[in-house]
């Protein structure tokens, strides 16, 4: 029998037992799941960069990324979305130079009558009373002040003559994604009355999200979530999500991240990448600005698939997201491209709430630009990741210590009790091993992350190394459960 504290040649008189675990029949492991978010600050804000706290309360994230910030709004929206998740945040200011996105409204003609008329700005609520005295310079002072008042706001407002010109807090071009709008469906807006829209634009010159990331390369975090959807930030994303995820590195992560735009700027988006550990998603026209939608999506996914990472996240209601117009809703044969694309996709209810459709990743070909759906779900590299984690997990505590034999090695009959069934943890042989496996697999299936166990165990292959006697190597072969995802059949009538 092995012992860690008795000495084998002890002589002393007395009773002496060790107390330690066995986990031969241990469940599964906790998954010890902690986000990120990188958001953008405002100069009001006190989290300085290079620094990475932890949140309870979305509040928090005023003082720390400042009030009207992009970076309060992501906050927000994960806390709507998640409340219990634990939560990190470290901060990027605007960059040098950048320019800020503005908008425009125009009013032109009277207000036959004192109305009310509404408004949506990035995504919130905005309203004044329009009486028939007012001339259309003072109707744009009345909407920028109404916008102003609004501190939380993303944006501020200056009128000038009848033009209210809408300038985004943050600089960069993710302030082009805030939406401006009239919202007519809300009020319609009086006969003899005009207001014209020019949405956001003109940002330029956002943050570069690499020395964010390079804040953590060693740090453990299961998803990250920023605002950024340019070129080169995608980029050092996607190149920063596939090294983590490395045997080496195993530092498992998964990104989130969003664009407002039209069905060819979405392809184009989900173009930008090519990586199994990224889900980009995208709404045409949404009242709600892009990051509130990933940053929320991101709070959904942490939640539910820590519960059970293979579980299809359709139906669930993303928190905070409204609808576009239903004439600026994709169809369910641009959803379906959309998806071919890297695009995750979004339907919407009556009331106006958006729900999530299909999530998935950016992988859409192999290396040899070959067609591929092996990483097309955002459940596969999670269920993956949960399981290498609990396997590395449970054999680091079952053979913390063991010495390696052959199976047929007069030490692989070595055990610590008659029926050989628990070999306790002092020699490892590949078929333990494989017994181990086993066990483990049973589990997943139990959970159902896995399924036809049988081929598994049959197919996964554990043997020494012939040019390194320290060296275990293995083949396990898992099948990630499926998801209801298409229910295709005919429907006949008999005549």
């Amino acid at each position: 029998m092995d012992f860690n504290e008795i000495a084998y040649d002890w002589l002393e008189p007395g009773i002496f037992m060790e107390v330690r675990a066995n986990y031969r029949n241990m469940g599964l492991l906790p998954y010890p799941t902690k986000v990120l978010i990188v958001g953008q600050k405002l100069s009001p804000g006190t989290l300085a960069p290079g620094q990475i706290m932890e949140i309870t309360r979305a509040e928090q994230a005023i003082a720390l990324f400042g009030l009207g910030s992009i970076g309060a709004e992501q906050v927000a929206a994960f806390r709507k979305a998640n409340a219990s998740s634990p939560l990190f945040v470290t901060a990027l200011p605007d960059a040098a130079g950048a320019v800020k996105a503005s908008g425009t409204f125009t009013f032109s003609g009277v207000a036959p009558q004192a109305s009310v008329l509404r408004f949506k700005v990035a995504g919130k609520a905005i309203r004044f009373t329009a009486l028939p005295t007012d001339s259309v310079a003072a109707m744009a002072v009345k909407l920028a002040a109404s916008i102003n008042a609004e501190p939380s706001l993303v944006v501020t407002a200056i009128a000038k003559d009848a033009v209210v010109t809408v300038t985004a807090r943050n600089g960069g071009e993710v302030g082009n994604d805030i939406d401006l709008r009239v919202d007519v469906s809300a009020q319609p807006i009086p006969n003899g009355l005009t207001i014209a829209v020019a949405p956001m634009a003109g940002g330029a010159g956002n943050p570069t999200l690499q020395g964010a990331l390079d804040l953590v390369t060693n740090s453990w975090f299961t998803m990250i979530q920023h605002p950024w959807s340019d070129v080169t930030n995608m980029a050092a994303f996607a190149r920063f999500l596939t090294d983590r995820y490395t045997a080496t590195a195993k530092l498992d992560v998964h990104g989130f991240v969003a664009k407002r735009g039209t069905y060819g700027q979405l392809t184009t988006f989900g173009a930008l990448t090519n990586c199994p550990y990224l889900t980009a998603m995208g709404l045409k026209a949404s009242p709600t600005s892009a990051w509130v939608l990933s940053a929320a999506v991101c709070g959904l996914a942490a939640f539910h698939l820590t519960n059970d990472p293979a579980r299809q996240l359709r139906s669930l209601v993303v928190p905070g997201v409204d609808a576009p117009d239903a004439a600026d809703q994709f169809t369910e044969e641009e959803q379906n491209l959309l998806l071919r694309t890297g695009i995750s996709t979004f339907d919407h209810l009556a009331d106006g709430a958006t729900i999530v459709s299909r999530l998935i990743t950016t992988y859409r070909v192999s290396n040899l630009n070959i067609p591929d759906r092996a990483w097309l779900d955002i459940m596969v590299p999670v269920t993956m990741s949960r399981i290498r984690y609990d396997w590395s997990s449970y054999v680091a505590l079952l053979y913390p210590r063991a010495k390696l034999v052959d199976d047929d090695d007069l030490g692989a009959f070595v055990s610590r009790s008659d029926s050989g069934e628990d070999a306790g943890s002092a020699v490892v042989t590949p078929g333990r091993m494989l017994a181990s496996w086993a066990a483990r697999c049973k589990l997943y299936a139990e959970k159902v992350w896995i399924e036809d166990v049988q081929r598994t165990l049959k197919e996964s292959v554990f043997a020494r190394s012939n040019d390194d006697r320290n060296r275990l190597e293995s083949r396990q072969q898992v099948r990630i459960v499926g998801n209801l995802m298409v229910l295709a059949g005919s429907l006949e009538f008999q005549v």
